[in-house]
């Protein structure tokens, strides 16, 4: 009789995509950032820390205020103000009820930043880095999705190849943010690991606070709100920068947009559960269902005074710490893969939807230079060359200024933007900021 030796299958470990994302990270991060990477990369690797945004549209503020003082929260606005240079207060006397004083804060531009630590291999750190390329009440108005009849032509011949902006020339200007004195946003001392307790309801069913990641902010701040201000909020779901730029109440009419179903009905959900439907600033509130990437249906050009545009990303920290709908899953390669192509085709729209003296705020969460101040070039360079539009950067200068508070940590890799690092005494971030603002 013959024997045959059995066949044993090689045992491959099956990895996740949380896993895929870390090896990602490691191999083109760690060139990137060079001794500060293992710090980066356990801040990632560590829950985030919150802030709690205090709902100013609770009958109940005031009791919500003093249990997050009882436990020791601090209201983070007022320690960004302390040390800043005092410059001027909003106009006031209008009729609305919401008119509120705002400080507008001048930050003094940093040129003298410490050089990053890195190590010798520039030419791997290149080739790594450039490859590593209830429901809300009914709104008075809703916008479905539109035709564009300007530059349809130019809009179908762009192709974004990622190399537009090598090489552009765009003027930096000194900037200052603006914090409104209505906005109340309380923090624990870093270091600190305490939990927020679960946010309580008024007798209306409205909530008292809901938690933001603390670089989650900085764009709204950076957005410079005024009371006269039609402000977009491009990609707005899951809605928790639309209910801050609504906390600060400096806007006159706030569109909301979402291009999926089911995020709108998110965001919906969001605004019903912090904004109660007989406030009469739900009247200045638009939701829109419009696709923000394609530059041939989106047709809102020139409009707006302020857009913000929080667009979707990697989101480094999620795919580091879960593997539902992660990006780095195999089924999810196209989508992660075309990521710098969408963020590009979103910034030039936000370019277009914006007024001449207007500015746009881009931000993601994502620690890659090429969903970042690459974005920011290519998008640039392609909306001058093919829709005439101009603008600067206005930088805000902040790592001075927020670095003091010892809550915030920055990178000194952008050539473009602010990009803020996650690490363990404050594990704020990642969140890249970049302000522009449109002069033709």
């Amino acid at each position: 009789m013959m024997k045959f030796k059995p066949k044993v299958a090689k045992h491959i470990p099956i990895k996740t995509p949380s896993m895929h994302a870390l090896d990602h990270f490691d191999f083109y991060y760690g060139p990137l950032f060079g001794k500060k990477w293992p710090s980066i990369r356990l801040g990632l690797l560590t829950p985030k820390k919150f802030v709690a945004v205090l709902n100013r549209f609770s009958h109940d503020i005031d009791v919500n205020e003093n249990i997050l003082q009882d436990l020791g929260a601090q209201d983070l606005m007022q320690i960004l103000r302390k040390g800043f240079v005092y410059v001027k207060s909003m106009d006031k006397g209008t009729n609305n009820d919401w008119d509120l004083e705002a400080d507008q804060i001048s930050f003094e531009r940093n040129l003298q930043n410490e050089p990053d630590e890195t190590d010798d291999f520039d030419e791997e750190k290149s080739f790594r880095t450039s490859a590593g390329l209830k429901e809300f009440r009914r709104p008075s108005e809703v916008f479905e999705f539109g035709q564009d009849k300007t530059n349809m032509s130019d809009s179908r011949d762009i192709e974004i190849t990622g190399l537009e902006g090598m090489g552009i020339q765009l003027e930096k200007v000194d900037d200052f943010i603006t914090i409104p004195n209505a906005l109340k946003v309380y923090t624990y001392d870093r270091t600190w690991l305490n939990d927020y307790p679960t946010p309580v309801k008024d007798d209306n069913g409205i909530y008292s606070w809901w938690l933001l990641d603390g670089g989650s902010i900085i764009p709204v701040l950076a957005l410079d709100l005024k009371e006269t201000d039609s402000v977009l909020d491009m990609c707005a779901a899951p809605g928790g920068k639309s209910l801050l730029i609504l906390q600060t109440g400096c806007f006159d009419k706030l569109t909301c947009n979402e291009v999926k179903m089911s995020r709108l009905g998110q965001l919906r959900r969001a605004l019903a559960n912090y904004v109660p439907d007989d406030d009469p600033i739900v009247e200045k509130v638009i939701l829109k269902r419009k696709d923000a990437a394609s530059l041939e249906q989106w047709d809102d050009i020139a409009v707006y005074d302020k857009v913000l545009l929080d667009a979707p990303c990697t989101t480094d920290k999620l795919s580091v710490l879960q593997d539902d709908e992660n990006l780095f899953s195999s089924s999810m390669t196209q989508i992660r893969l075309d990521l710098p192509a969408t963020q590009t085709k979103l910034l030039i729209n936000a370019l277009r939807s914006v007024k001449v003296g207007g500015t746009v705020v881009y931000s993601t969460c994502s620690l890659a230079p090429n969903q970042n101040d690459v974005v920011v070039d290519n998008a640039v360079s392609i909306a001058e060359s093919k829709f005439g539009i101009k603008v600067v950067e206005k930088s805000l200068a902040l790592e001075t200024k927020l670095v003091s508070s010892g809550l915030y940590r920055f990178s000194t890799n952008c050539h473009r933007g602010h990009l803020i690092l996650p690490f363990l005494p404050s594990n704020f971030g990642p969140m890249y900021i970049c302000k522009l603002q449109r002069i033709k």
